[in-house]
């Protein structure tokens, strides 16, 4: 629990920040660690340094840092749902750090003060909007949360998929959404972003190109779509299959990726009588996913953008951006 703010007593602080041997000596609690990219007390406005009395422990609450910013990049899609969300990590004391290490991993949070602390790339899981690529869980009602997104720390949505093109008598198929990447489930979290952290949405998949035909008395000759191309986001979205026709079929469209997304295919090419469409670019920063072309029959439309940031509906959150965060801050709904 938070320590008193009027009168307080040795065990108020043994409560709250642990003891040393059963005892409280003062100068044990003027602590300075770093972890990552903060440098903290053992609760904020403790003094690290200097003279400390019993007056400096009133209304303060422990420092707990969930570690996301040592070890390399990691992505939801490849490393699974539990590592990704961070109170489950803290149940599973999975990279906890008490501040001051005067006691353990408290198993209950509340009147504690919580930094999930993101100084590496995290990555998404691709196929929904509502997929976000980082989850701060559900905590003990009373905590302290806070998400703090360091100057090297950066949180991806993962890329669309790209539309399949249209095979014989179809259209091409629509691209996919981008998924998201912060999910808030905490009421009252507290969210900031260092100069040089990042934030971003993954972007729609391209639409898939439709299937183009020409009848005639002697043939009836069918060419297949191209597929959409990936989503740019952390993972990419994958290149859409080009779709089949009955002399030609359309090329696939190509992986999106971090930094750029991916070219829809050409249409196939049914001995210059029949051609089908070209399949659309997936979406990218400044730029929504293109649908595709369609030839005789009808095109696929481009997916949609993710979030930078969602949030489970009816909650308040509060951001502090001194980086850059890319997309919608306001979505509800999380995954």
């Amino acid at each position: 629990m938070t320590t008193p703010s009027g009168q307080i007593s040795a065990q108020d602080i043994k409560n709250e920040f642990g003891e040393v041997g059963g005892k409280v000596p003062l100068g044990s609690y003027r602590v300075s660690q770093t972890k990552g990219e903060l440098t903290l007390a053992i609760g904020d406005g403790v003094p690290t340094s200097g003279q400390i009395s019993y007056a400096d422990m009133r209304g303060k609450r422990l420092n707990i840092v969930v570690d996301y910013y040592s070890g390399g990049t990691i992505s939801r899609q490849d490393n699974g749902d539990n590592l990704l969300n961070a109170k489950t990590k803290y149940n599973d004391n999975n990279g906890v750090h008490v501040i001051g290490g005067l006691k353990s991993r408290p198993s209950n949070t509340s009147a504690h003060r919580v930094r999930i602390h993101v100084n590496k790339t995290l990555g998404g899981k691709r196929g929904n909007k509502n997929f976000c690529a980082l989850r701060t869980g559900t905590w003990d009602s009373g905590t302290s949360l806070i998400v703090d997104v360091g100057g090297e720390g950066a949180i991806y949505g993962g890329g669309g998929d790209g539309g399949e093109g249209g095979n014989d008598f179809d259209a091409g198929n629509a691209g996919g959404d981008g998924s998201s990447g912060l999910g808030i489930e905490f009421n009252g979290t507290n969210i900031n972003v260092a100069s040089g952290g990042l934030i971003s949405c993954g972007f729609g998949g391209g639409g898939g190109g439709g299937c183009g035909r020409q009848e005639d008395k002697n043939a009836d000759r069918r060419a297949g779509g191209g597929g959409g191309g990936g989503g740019q986001g952390f993972p990419g979205g994958a290149g859409g299959g080009g779709g089949t026709g009955t002399q030609s079929n359309g090329g696939d469209g190509s992986a999106g990726d971090i930094s750029e997304a991916g070219e829809g295919g050409g249409g196939g090419n049914a001995s210059n009588q029949a051609f089908g469409a070209q399949g659309g670019e997936g979406g990218s920063l400044g730029e929504t996913a293109d649908s595709g072309g369609s030839a005789q029959f009808g095109a696929g439309a481009g997916g949609g953008d993710g979030a930078a940031i969602r949030k489970t509906a009816g909650i308040a959150i509060q951001i502090v951006n001194n980086g850059t965060i890319r997309g919608s801050q306001s979505a509800n709904d999380v995954s």
